[in-house]
């Protein structure tokens, strides 16, 4: 009797996993252009941590800002450069690079464009695709909204700054909308992300710009020039952080969770 009753006991407490102090749901938020590196961030992380669950959102990387900020968030993203004010109040962790690029309709062969051809097509200067070799279709201009990280980024690097649009330009919000808007418009243009999101999307194209395509291998070696960074942001007083998401912020510093970033952008 006694050896049945030490065997239920012991069998009792192999049968009951421990709890997982980091099990909870935790919260991040921030730019496009980082959405999918964090996401598959937090994919593993959870995979590893079972108890672990993630409700990430893509809101535009100054909204991030301002959620981490306040602390409505636990983690925030940003596919941009914090300006000084926003640095001196968040730390940064690196996750890799992200480019801008120039998407046109899957049906349009044009392949290649100068800088100052898109300068040009953007600020309604080239209308018509018959001037570029194509054929006699008019340009639909698309924007990101102001303030997207994709377009100061194109701003900066095609207009040295702030940019005149064609007035028949059509903002558009975030990459989702941008791709169906582009993809929709068989003579249309548009600003997007280098992501791979965006490579692998069938129905728009990313054209190089001055013969260098937009790829990883080219925005590393910088030879492709229209860059930003990724990061992960968070409150600058890390003893206060939820142990889930130093945990988390350690891992994403780790070979692995670097390796798994820059795989995903």
């Amino acid at each position: 009797m006694l050896a049945v009753a030490l065997a239920a006991a012991c069998g009792g407490r192999t049968g009951t996993p421990a709890p997982d102090p980091l099990a909870g749901l935790y919260t991040a938020s921030g730019g496009g252009g980082a959405l999918a590196p964090v996401q598959a961030l937090t994919k593993r992380f959870a995979e590893l941590h079972p108890g672990v669950t993630w409700q990430v959102d893509e809101v535009g990387s100054d909204a991030a800002v301002a959620l981490a900020t306040a602390g409505h968030v636990d983690l925030g993203f940003v596919s941009r450069g914090l300006t000084p004010d926003e640095g001196a109040k968040l730390k940064t962790l690196s996750i890799g690079l992200s480019g801008t690029g120039v998407i046109v309709n899957a049906a349009n062969p044009v392949k290649d464009l100068t800088k100052e051809q898109v300068r040009r097509i953007f600020a309604g200067e080239i209308k018509n695709w018959s001037q570029l070799g194509w054929e006699n279709q008019e340009v639909k201009v698309f924007i990101r909204e102001a303030n997207a990280a994709t377009r100061t980024s194109f701003e900066s690097y095609f207009f040295g700054g702030k940019a005149t649009y064609d007035k028949d330009a059509s903002e558009v919000f975030e990459l989702d909308q941008t791709l169906k808007a582009v993809g929709s418009f068989r003579a249309s243009i548009g600003m997007a992300t280098t992501s791979s999101r965006t490579a692998t999307e069938t129905t728009v194209h990313l054209v190089s710009i001055d013969g260098v395509a937009p790829t990883p291998e080219n925005l590393v070696s910088g030879s492709y020039r229209i860059g930003r960074p990724l990061m992960l942001i968070y409150r600058p007083d890390e003893a206060t952080l939820k142990p889930a998401i130093r945990s988390f912020l350690d891992f994403a510093r780790s070979p692995e969770g670097q390796r798994i970033a820059a795989a995903a952008v």
